[in-house]
């Protein structure tokens, strides 16, 4: 990191809700789908792991993705991943950093991709793809260093593949076989033509049994036999044998697969019933033969064999207990065989580690599963609030422990609502308001159980007095058709025991219980123990709330909400010691998409969708009035302004439009009052990005070598940096491709607010962090290197 100017320190992003979507390779990394791009995430850096990197190429959902696997490769370099967008891409990993090479010839979505190395040759690989098109197609390269070039296409007209998997039809011959089961509930069998010196797939047999659509396929070995696993959408499991006999014996009860040599009898060995829903997949154990199943009924499933009574039985079921949740899509073995995981509905991730007795629930990584729209550090720069269209908003802050590397976890889940979420305002350390897809402001207060747990996790000094006193909640419950957070107070809790069933108090979805707890919390826990009870509701608005922000020193609320006209343009000014409306701020005449308080709380910045930008200055009479605006002959910004910022000295403000300038101002006491600009002036020549849009700006908290340092996210993922002062302009010291920063929208960049590392005692005056979130599902922290910027 000698000469670096910036690490990512945290990626913070959920799975996509589809089947196939994760991997674990032998290399003990797993790779997922996320929005549009593929996620690494090492389970074993530091102790709660961390997505590494994210891989960034497809223009839509990835729905697949698998490590290339073969038995003479140790260790797995290469994925294989497949989007709505029709593209396959092999992703190559050398020398620390991921190539790829784009396979394209499906014109429609991929729902399954899968591939392997080939023993004979070295790295030459196969890759094979399903598409909703309602064919396959096969790929093919010879070695390592030769692109792939597709050999051929498997068509199955109407029918539409639904799984697929790839695997060695023996260790001795090292031909393929292809399962692909279709929309008619069958799974077709393809062998590779082993008297042809082109890799050629004939079809080979059809199994028939499943009632409904096959989901999950996986085969494993049992010494010289095949076992292929399907999972279906009738609930059941079956295992299938795949057993090699002389070419003349053919068995006329079983279905039969031939090869030139050998001929192969098939037959359904054990039916596996204990699953209440669809089962969406199934995965062999890398080490022994047990199964792992996931389902729709929240539980996965370890089946084992029982020699004695030659039965399959369900050795082990984990699952999802309580909350809004629909059960897992996926579920896999890791290299060692004795860890699992599993991701569910909305994307979370579930771990489960085998200590020789008892299957225990491991700390994992995780995040939103739709846009992430806004955040914001609270005051201090503790940990980090983010809103989303998921309609969650979720606290992250580092987990530091004494001999590995800090991770960054998700450690609260204060608000899980019932609309898209739009913004945030946080007031203090445990105290915020959020807008959402509604008319209504709600604002929370950390409970105690919160305060006491983000103490201990986080290793911080107690600062508890803040708020702790008679009226502060333990923690927070949602009725079952409610929208808002009840608080739960130490009486409640007491209650409980006088009852029967604890549930007569609180529904099974909304239950709240007090824990203590040393590392991150489960997704079960932030569902339902981690909720911030809700304290007041600001009506006002007309629309749906759009944007709000907080002054400094907290005093201050401003909202805005979604309009069309002046009147429901105007901006609500919130008094935050009583919730009282002390003002409306009538301005604009379309939506304002920001608003932004100056540090020292004397001024707000407006901006909005008709072009325009206005301040509002305190007067004497601690009343904001309108000082300035911009109209079409004194404004540079020609389409909507997205984003502004001030400067952490409050002399400067900048403003980003979707024409791509950026444009920074100033106050000139001096100035006459000539027109709507008052005593506002363009500070130096504003910045041109006219091939993408500004659509959000931050500024550093200090001078950065004496200049003013400007984070620009910009429409296509990428986000710059710059510094500035009059005398020097716009100096361009770093740029974060889509590979790096995000690869759609970027919706909210804030530096932290004290310089140093989250989560470090020591001071480090040289590290700057910043955050940032994107429409691609994804929130991320990087440190800024000051000294090489």
């Amino acid at each position: 990191m000698a000469n670096s100017k910036f690490e990512n320190v945290y990626i913070s992003s959920n799975c996509n809700q589809c089947p196939n979507a994760l991997h674990w390779g032998n290399n003990n990394l797993i790779c997922y789908a996320s929005c549009n791009s593929v996620c690494i995430y090492d389970p074993e850096f530091g102790s709660g792991g961390k997505v590494v990197q994210s891989l960034a190429k497809h223009t839509a959902l990835v729905n697949s993705v698998r490590w290339l696997k073969g038995s003479d490769v140790p260790f797995e370099n290469e994925i294989v991943s497949g989007s709505a967008d029709g593209d396959v891409i092999v992703w190559t990993l050398n020398d620390g950093k991921f190539s790829h090479n784009i396979l394209k010839g499906h014109n429609s979505n991929i729902a399954i991709v899968d591939g392997m190395y080939r023993q004979e040759e070295r790295m030459g690989a196969t890759v094979v793809s399903g598409s909703m098109e309602g064919n396959v197609k096969i790929w093919y390269r010879p070695t390592c260093s030769d692109a792939f070039v597709l050999r051929q296409t498997l068509d199955f007209g109407y029918n539409i593949c639904i799984s697929m998997r790839i695997y060695t039809l023996d260790l001795l011959s090292n031909h393929i076989i292809l399962a692909v089961s279709l929309d008619d509930s069958s799974i077709r069998l393809f062998l590779e033509d082993d008297t042809s010196q082109e890799l050629n797939l004939k079809p080979a047999a059809k199994l028939k049994g499943h009632e409904d659509w096959i989901c999950g396929l996986d085969f494993t070995r049992d010494g010289g036999d095949l076992l292929l696993a399907s999972s279906s959408q009738d609930n059941f499991i079956r295992i299938w044998r795949m057993t090699r006999q002389e070419k003349s014996a053919l068995n006329s009860s079983a279905v039969n697969m031939k090869t030139s040599k050998w001929n192969f009898k098939i037959y359904v060995e054990s039916i596996l019933i204990g699953h209440e829903g669809w089962v969406y997949s199934v995965s062999w154990n890398p080490i022994n033969n047990t199964l792992l199943s996931a389902s729709w009924d929240k539980t996965m499933v370890i089946w084992e064999f029982d020699k004695e009574h030659n039965l399959w039985l369900d050795n082990i079921r984990v699952g999802e207990v309580g909350g809004n949740t629909l059960g897992f899509f996926g579920g896999v073995f890791g290299p060692d065989g004795d860890t699992i995981i599993g991701y569910g509905y909305h994307g979370a991730f579930h771990m489960w580690k085998n200590d020789g007795v008892d299957w225990n629930p491991m700390v994992t990584v995780g995040g939103h599963f739709r846009q992430v729209v806004d955040l914001a550090w609270d005051p201090k720069g503790s940990y980090l609030f983010s809103v989303s269209s998921d309609q969650t908003c979720r606290i992250h802050a580092p987990w530091p422990t004494e001999k590995s590397p800090i991770t960054w976890h998700e450690i609260g889940r204060p608000q899980v609502h019932g609309y898209d979420m739009n913004s945030i305002a946080v007031f203090s350390k445990y105290k915020y308001a959020s807008a959402s897809e509604e008319k209504v402001i709600r604002t929370f207060a950390a409970p105690s159980n919160f305060i006491d747990n983000y103490i201990r996790i986080c290793k911080v000094d107690n600062d508890h007095h803040i708020v702790a006193d008679n009226t502060t909640a333990k923690g927070a419950s949602v009725p079952s058709l409610g929208l808002s957070n009840k608080a739960v107070f130490t009486s409640d809790n007491n209650a409980q025991s006088q009852v029967k069933n604890s549930k007569e108090i609180y529904p099974e979805e909304s239950y709240f219980t007090a824990l203590d707890l040393d590392e991150p919390p489960t997704e079960e826990t932030l569902l339902q123990n981690t909720l911030w009870p809700e304290i007041r509701k600001l009506y006002g608005h007309g629309y749906e709330v759009y944007g709000l922000s907080a002054s400094s020193d907290g005093k201050y609320l401003a909202s805005a909400c979604k309009s069309t006209t002046q009147e429901h343009a105007a901006v609500l000014l919130w008094d935050t010691a009583d919730w009282k409306q002390i003002q409306k701020l009538i301005s604009h005449t379309l939506t304002v998409t920001q608003m932004c308080f100056s540090p020292d709380s004397q001024r707000i910045l407006t901006v909005s969708r008709d072009r325009r930008w206005s301040i509002f200055e305190k007067n004497e009479e601690e009343k904001f009035v309108l000082a300035a605006t911009t109209n079409k002959a004194t404004g540079i910004h020609t389409r909507v302004i997205w984003c502004c910022a001030w400067t952490h000295d409050s002399c400067f403000f900048v403003t980003g439009s979707r024409d791509g300038k950026l444009a920074i101002w100033t106050k000139n006491p001096d100035k006459a009052i000539e027109n709507v600009l008052g005593q506002y002036q363009s500070a130096s020549s504003h910045l041109s990005l006219p091939k993408d849009s500004v659509t959000a700006v931050a500024t550093a908290p200090c001078l950065i070598s004496g200049q003013f340092l400007f984070a620009v996210g910009l429409e296509s993922g990428n986000i710059h940096f710059y510094k500035w002062t009059i005398e020097n302009l716009w100096q361009l010291v770093l740029d974060l491709s889509e590979s790096i920063a995000h690869h759609l929208t970027v919706k909210k960049i804030q530096f932290r607010p004290v310089l140093g590392q989250t989560g470090k005692k020591k001071d480090d005056n040289d590290i700057l962090q910043v955050a940032t979130c994107s429409a691609d599902y994804s929130l991320k922290i990087f440190n800024l290197f000051i000294k090489n910027l």
